[in-house]
């Protein structure tokens, strides 16, 4: 077995190519003339934060062409209109493919969807070509080999390790670092599968992680490593749980680097540090530890880390974390539109509690929720400004913009690619946010007119609001009169 890893798997790292390269991505697309693509590669896999590396607009003919800038192979998320999909590009290469409007084997959402790209063209030698034919080829050993009867005995066991030799056989000559992680990985969760003779977790980091370097770019190197440090500071022994407690209580990242470093799979201060950054966003939503101190180490790690790409991970994981979260900024935003005299911004609404509404016109459970907001506009309506964001994905209709215009509060008509639509993270509709009167997020995402499975609306919480504003309106006009009338003056 170490035979097989060190042949197969132990790539110098040298392989990588460091120089930034042209790739081309072009292709077709089906339902998009004249939607925008876009092209992102993924900024690191904890905090799953992206940014925009190319972009194209479908012509008449439905096909576009873009050009992004690549020092290595890594995977590509392609995004068009609602519709997400991921390829893989190396630097220097050129890859057609074909984006479908829907996935023929799932259910049409209107919200969006995950597609499954094809390739148009694909030479044998390009890192999607590989990928697909190597997944092809573990797909149909789990389809002979993984079933009840196997997997209670020692014979699935017996043929993955017949599996990983052939692999390495026939794999060996390739000189692709990436490709080879992508193949160490993939085998690696096959050693996950819960079967008898199955490898211990000391096996497993011996083999996989100890002395292979950490490949930050590589979805299956990372997914694996998450998985195998998932939920780390309860996984470890009892007595480096409560100096993990200590440390975290003490807000210092160095007494949790030092004890991290007791555990035997972390003692490499590289992946320990990644670890630890990995562990406080796992336990941030918990109710173990107090999220300030956190916020507090990450922040900390992000300035003062030991690595560079482990500074910039900890701070995206910050912003991550505390960008939409209940008592923060609420992201600003700019909305120009035709006939408005002013920029709209966050600033417009300064001293009132905002309720935006995002919908799609398309779908019913809008229109749904909307005659139900009604009575709330009425009952609420010189307490909260209600702000309505209509999605232009499709050209509204008549009947469409005769009831829109029909709404009795502030209503705007962004497209699905606006950026105040990225800034709020909104992947669904109907969607609601709830502004407080100093521009923090007082809900995200908020309470609908729907009652929830507590059979609880927003109006609940419109209501408290409703009162909370009121008596301190009465407390300050009763404050102004005593203060009018004291004889200390």
């Amino acid at each position: 077995m170490k035979l097989f890893v060190n042949l197969l798997f132990i790539i110098s790292i040298t392989a990588f190519s460091f120089g930034q390269q042209k790739t081309t991505i072009k292709g077709v697309t089906t339902g998009f003339v004249g939607k925008k693509i876009e092209f992102y590669k993924i900024k690191d896999y904890f905090s799953l934060k992206d940014s925009l590396i190319g972009e194209a607009i479908i012509q008449k003919d439905s096909s576009f062409q873009v050009e992004i800038s690549l020092h290595q192979t890594e995977k590509i998320i392609v995004k068009c209109h609602k519709n997400t999909g991921f390829i893989y590009a190396s630097p220097g290469a050129t890859i057609s493919i074909s984006l479908p409007d829907k996935d023929p084997y799932n259910a049409y959402r209107p919200q969006g969807n995950k597609v499954e790209i094809a390739f148009l063209e694909l030479p044998k030698t390009d890192i999607n070509y590989k990928i697909l034919e190597f997944d092809n080829w573990v797909h149909e050993f789990l389809g002979v080999y993984f079933n009840r009867k196997t997997t209670s005995t020692l014979e699935f066991s017996k043929q993955l390790d017949t599996f990983k030799l052939n692999v390495d056989n026939y794999y060996k000559a390739d000189t692709s670092f990436f490709f080879k992680t992508y193949i160490r990985y993939t085998i690696a969760s096959l050693d996950d599968i819960n079967f008898i003779g199955m490898k211990s977790r000391i096996e497993k980091f011996v083999l996989y992680l100890k002395d292979f370097p950490v490949s930050y770019e590589n979805d299956k190197y990372m997914d694996y490593m998450s998985l195998f440090y998932k939920n780390i500071f309860a996984m470890v022994s009892t007595d480096i749980n409560q100096k993990i407690y200590k440390s975290i209580l003490s807000s210092s990242p160095t007494l949790l680097m030092r004890h991290l470093g007791s555990d035997a799979t972390l003692r490499n201060p590289r992946v320990r540090e990644l670890v630890a950054i990995k562990g406080l966003s796992d336990v941030y939503n918990g109710k173990d530890y107090p999220k300030s101190n956190i916020i507090t180490m990450l922040d900390s790690i992000a300035r003062f880390g030991l690595y560079k790409q482990h500074r910039g991970i900890a701070q995206r994981i910050v912003e991550r974390l505390t960008e939409l979260a209940p008592g923060m900024k609420a992201p600003n935003f700019e909305i120009t539109q035709s006939g408005l005299k002013d920029t709209i911004t966050l600033n417009t609404y300064a001293g009132n509690y905002v309720y935006l509404q995002f919908v799609d016109p398309t779908l019913q459970e809008s229109k749904k929720q909307i005659e139900l907001l009604v009575p709330l506009f009425e009952k609420y309506g010189k307490t909260f400004r209600f702000v309505t964001i209509v999605d232009l994905h499709n050209e509204l209709t008549k009947e469409q913009k005769t009831y829109y215009a029909t709404i009795p509060w502030e209503k705007y008509y962004l497209h699905f690619d606006h950026p105040m639509i990225k800034k709020y993270s909104i992947k669904s509709f109907p969607s609601y946010v709830l502004i407080d009167d100093t521009g923090i997020l007082h809900s995200y995402p908020a309470a609908s007119p729907i009652p929830d499975g507590e059979y609880d609306t927003v109006e609940k919480v419109f209501y408290t609001i409703k009162r909370k504003v009121e008596l301190e309106k009465m407390n300050k006009e009763k404050s102004g009169f005593d203060d009018i009338y004291d004889d200390t003056k």
